[in-house]
C-alpha cells in the first residue's frame, strides 16, 4: 500500500490537472483496505483541496467527480479572499503566460496555476519567516536603497504598460535623480524635508516637477508593496511650472542656424541630419528618434510617426521630398532606427552649434508656422501634420508670421501678397540650403 500511495503522490506532482482524481484513488483505496487515511491525510491536507469523502473512488482509478474549470476573475477572486483570510499584505494577478502572481514586500513573487497552489506556497514561506523568527536575528532586513528599488522591481512594474520611450524619460529623470543629484537613499530614509531640500536645488522648474512626480511615484509604489509605511512625498508641495511657449526661428535664424550646423566638425553627420529632418518634418524629438525603416514608405510617399504624447500623435504625414532624399541616403543600425541617439544628449548636441541659443523644439514650431503662414494650409491638415488632438493648439501656436520676419510683417508700404510672396521667397532659401548640403554629402 505504502509503495501505492507514493506512486499516487508522485502523479499528483506529475500531473496537476489530475491531482483530486489521485487523492480521490488514495481515500478509496485505504478505505477499501479497512486501513484509516489519518496517516497519509496531514501529507495531503497542504494542498488545501476540499474532497467530499462521499465521492471517494474506489482505488483502482475509478473517481466520480470531474475537476471544474474556474475563470481567471473567479481564481483572482479567491486569491483576493485568501489574502484577508491570511491576513497578510499583497497583490494578485495574472501573467501574459496564464499563471497567477502574488506579489508582496515579506514574500516576494509567488507563482501557481491556482489558488491552492499559490496557499500552499505562501502558507510554506510563513512558515520558514515564522520558524526564522524565533532565531536570534543579527541584523533586521534592510531596506532597499532607492536605486536597487527602481532597477529590480519598480522598472519592471512600469514595463508592462509604459511605452518604450516612456520608459527612457523615466530613466533619464532616474540617472538626474541617483546621478548628478546624488539623492540616492534607503527608502525609510526619505522625508518631507530632504525631498524639499533636493528639489528646491534644481532651478528648471520643469525639471524639478518631473522629478518630483517621479519620486512620489516610486514611494507610493513602495508603500503600496509593504516597504515603507508611509510616503514622505505626499507632503511635499507641488512644483508649479509655467510652460513656454516657443516661438519659431525667424528666417534670418534658420539660415545662420543650418550654416553653422552643416559647418560644426565636432557633430556628427547623423546628427546633423536629425536637426534637418525635426525642421522638414515638425516632429517631437522623441518621434524623430524612433523613426525606423518600418515608418518610411517610398513607394507610396508617406511617412509614419511613432506618436507616444496624445492619442492624436501617432499618426502618418506625406514623405516630403527633401525627407525623402535625406532618408534614402542614411544607413540605419542594426535595428532599422535612423537616428540611434539617446534623448538626454539633443539639448547638449544643439548646443554644440555655433552662436546657438534655440532649444531643438522650436525647430518643431518652425516647421508648424511656415505650414500655417507662409504654405497656407488647412489647420486640419497642420494639425494633423503636428499630431495635435484639436486644431485650437494649432491655430494658438502656429499662426503668427511675425516671428518669421518682423520687419516685413510690420512694413505697411507692402500688401499682404507682397508679404505672402517675399516670405516664400525666405523659405525657398532655406530649403535650397538643405538640398545643397544633402547633395554634397551623397557625392
Amino acid at each position: 500500500m505504502d509503495d501505492f500511495i507514493k506512486q499516487s503522490l508522485d502523479n499528483i506532482e506529475r500531473y496537476g490537472r489530475q491531482v483530486i482524481a489521485e487523492i480521490y484513488n488514495i481515500f478509496g483505496y485505504c478505505n477499501g483496505m479497512e486501513t484509516t487515511a489519518n496517516h497519509y491525510y496531514s501529507t495531503l491536507a497542504h494542498a488545501h483541496l476540499q474532497l467530499n469523502t462521499n465521492n471517494l473512488g474506489n482505488g483502482f482509478g475509478n473517481q466520480q467527480t470531474t475537476p471544474v474549470t474556474k475563470t481567471s476573475q473567479e481564481i483572482l477572486k479567491e486569491l483576493e479572499e485568501m489574502i484577508v483570510e491570511l491576513k497578510i499584505k499583497g497583490s494578485v494577478r495574472e501573467r501574459p503566460d496564464g499563471r497567477f502572481e502574488y506579489r508582496s514586500a515579506l514574500l516576494g513573487s509567488i507563482y501557481g496555476k491556482s489558488k491552492e497552489e499559490i496557499e500552499l506556497k505562501i502558507t510554506q514561506k510563513l512558515k520558514e519567516v515564522k520558524k526564522n523568527k524565533g532565531k536570534p536575528i543579527g541584523k533586521k532586513k534592510e531596506i532597499p536603497l532607492l536605486s536597487e528599488f527602481f532597477i529590480t522591481q519598480y522598472l519592471p512594474y512600469k514595463k508592462q504598460t509604459l511605452a518604450e520611450r516612456s520608459i527612457m524619460d523615466i530613466q533619464i529623470d532616474y540617472n538626474f535623480i541617483v546621478g548628478k543629484g546624488k539623492f540616492d537613499k534607503p527608502l525609510d530614509k526619505y522625508t518631507t524635508a530632504n525631498i524639499e531640500m533636493f528639489l528646491y536645488s534644481i532651478p528648471q522648474t520643469r525639471k524639478r516637477q518631473k522629478v518630483r512626480g517621479l519620486l512620489n511615484n516610486m514611494l507610493t509604489y513602495a508603500k503600496r508593496m509593504g516597504i515603507i509605511k508611509v510616503n514622505p512625498c505626499d507632503d511635499v508641495e507641488r512644483v508649479k511650472h509655467e510652460q513656454k511657449i516657443g516661438e519659431a526661428l525667424s528666417f534670418q535664424e534658420q539660415a545662420q542656424f543650418f550654416d553653422n550646423l552643416y559647418a560644426a566638425n565636432n557633430i556628427d553627420l547623423n546628427h546633423k541630419l536629425y536637426f534637418t529632418f525635426v525642421y522638414l518634418t515638425g516632429t517631437r524629438r522623441s518621434e524623430a528618434l524612433g523613426i525606423t525603416t518600418n515608418d518610411v514608405d517610398f513607394e507610396n510617399n508617406t511617412l509614419h510617426i511613432p506618436g507616444t504624447k496624445t492619442k492624436g500623435s501617432n499618426r502618418t504625414i506625406p514623405l516630403f521630398p527633401l525627407v525623402k532624399k535625406m532618408l534614402q541616403t542614411i544607413v540605419p543600425n542594426k535595428d532599422g532606427v535612423y537616428f540611434p541617439i539617446k534623448a538626454d544628449l539633443v539639448d547638449s548636441i544643439m548646443r554644440r552649434v555655433k552662436d546657438n541659443t534655440h532649444h531643438p523644439h522650436e525647430l518643431r514650431h518652425t516647421f508648424g508656422t511656415i505650414k500655417m503662414c507662409v504654405e497656407k494650409l488647412d489647420p486640419k491638415t497642420v494639425s494633423l501634420y503636428m499630431g495635435h488632438t484639436t486644431t485650437s493648439m494649432t491655430l494658438t501656436r502656429y499662426t503668427h508670421p511675425e516671428q518669421l520676419d518682423k520687419g516685413l510683417f510690420y512694413n505697411g508700404a507692402l500688401t499682404e501678397e507682397e508679404k505672402l510672396q517675399r516670405l516664400k521667397e525666405q523659405y525657398q532659401v532655406i530649403l535650397d540650403k538643405i538640398s545643397s548640403y544633402l547633395s554634397d554629402f551623397t557625392q
